[in-house]
């Protein structure tokens, strides 16, 4: 049986969130380590079954571009600094990862702001071109906002041969429409790191993990609450584009990379017919830098008359999408390559 020999409150959760660690798989003691995402692949649609093709929640074509954001994380009441790094230093870092999601342009709000206060302080010192100073005023307003609380907590358990240690990152975040002031998502992710120790009966540590390697299992915690935050998110606001043209089983819209589209990810295919959105099919979508290609994984099996009629004249016609509405959706966002490749345990 799970005992919990101490419970005591880690300071700076916050280190997490940012620094980009990767999540090894660890499995000790039914812990769960690795966050739980909301994906699909193509295997789900090769396998047989099904191929009911669903549009994601909270779609609008209104939103099939890069949205700009602005994130601010702060302190919960309990947060207590962890080593020496304040507050606005992590929420830079946070910044920065968050930054490597090419859904969003992210707007700064923390060191940005101050460079280009400084930078605005050089040029009125008048050893610049007064011709094209600085006009402050003129940065991106952001659509959308991710704030979020953050808690972290240490447990130990004991094992028998050793200790193990759970650190867990909490962060109570909203994401709100700054022009409705909308609250599209309140919600709560959790990431979670384990180390083990040795100790004597005494509880003299002898072995395992040592104390100059704690904020790095801090930091793997937090960067899977920020795996589960980001995938949150992108599945809030999927991306999207217009269908340019489909011959056979291949596709290409009009946006990519630079638009959106974070990489070899699945999209559903559907119709705009007059105000109503028929899906079709589902496909895995290669973004270019401003465009994107693919290949149609299934076709719906809707029996709707309606809906295989249309299916039959997109695949005898090569010009139908150049003569009807047809979008592509995003199903499920990935997250950057980068970061699962920074922090081992």
């Amino acid at each position: 049986m799970i005992q919990a020999n101490k419970k005591m409150m880690l300071c700076g959760g916050l280190l997490a969130l940012l620094s980009g660690c990767n999540s090894s798989p660890t499995r000790n003691s039914g812990i769960q380590i690795d966050p739980n995402l909301v994906t699909q692949s193509k295997a789900d649609y090769q396998q047989g079954g099904t191929r009911q093709v669903e549009l994601p929640q909270n779609y609008s074509q209104k939103n099939y571009k890069r949205l700009v954001l602005a994130a601010n994380f702060f302190a919960n009441k309990d947060y207590k600094s962890y080593g020496t790094v304040p507050v606005e230093v992590l929420s830079t870092m946070l910044e920065t990862e968050l930054s490597k999601l090419k859904r969003f342009t992210l707007v700064s709000r923390h060191l940005g702001q101050k460079g280009k206060l400084a930078e605005k302080k050089f040029q009125q010192r008048g050893t610049t071109r007064s011709s094209n100073k600085m006009s402050l005023g003129k940065g991106l307003n952001a659509g959308y906002g991710l704030t979020g609380g953050i808690s972290s907590v240490k447990e130990e358990y004991d094992r028998g041969s050793k200790n193990q240690i759970v650190y867990i990152i909490r962060v109570d975040y909203q994401i709100t429409d700054f022009e409705t002031d909308e609250i599209i998502e309140a919600d709560m992710a959790e990431g979670r790191a384990t180390r083990s120790i040795f100790r004597l009966p005494s509880g003299k540590i002898i072995g395992g993990f040592t104390k100059k390697d704690e904020s790095e299992a801090v930091k793997q915690a937090a960067m899977n609450a920020l795996k589960v935050i980001a995938n949150k998110l992108g599945n809030k606001l999927p991306i999207g584009c217009q269908v340019t043209g489909i011959r056979g089983s291949r596709f290409g819209c009009d946006k990519g990379y630079e638009e959106g589209f974070m990489g070899k990810q699945m999209v559903a295919i559907y119709l705009d017919d007059a105000g109503i959105d028929l899906p079709l099919a589902v496909a895995e979508a290669q973004p270019g830098a401003h465009k994107t290609s693919g290949k149609i994984i299934a076709w719906s099996d809707d029996t709707d008359p309606y809906v295989q009629d249309m299916i039959r004249q997109i695949r005898a016609n090569p010009r139908f999408a150049k003569q009807n509405d047809l979008y592509a959706v995003s199903l499920g966002m990935p997250t950057p390559p980068e970061w699962d490749n920074n922090y081992q345990d």
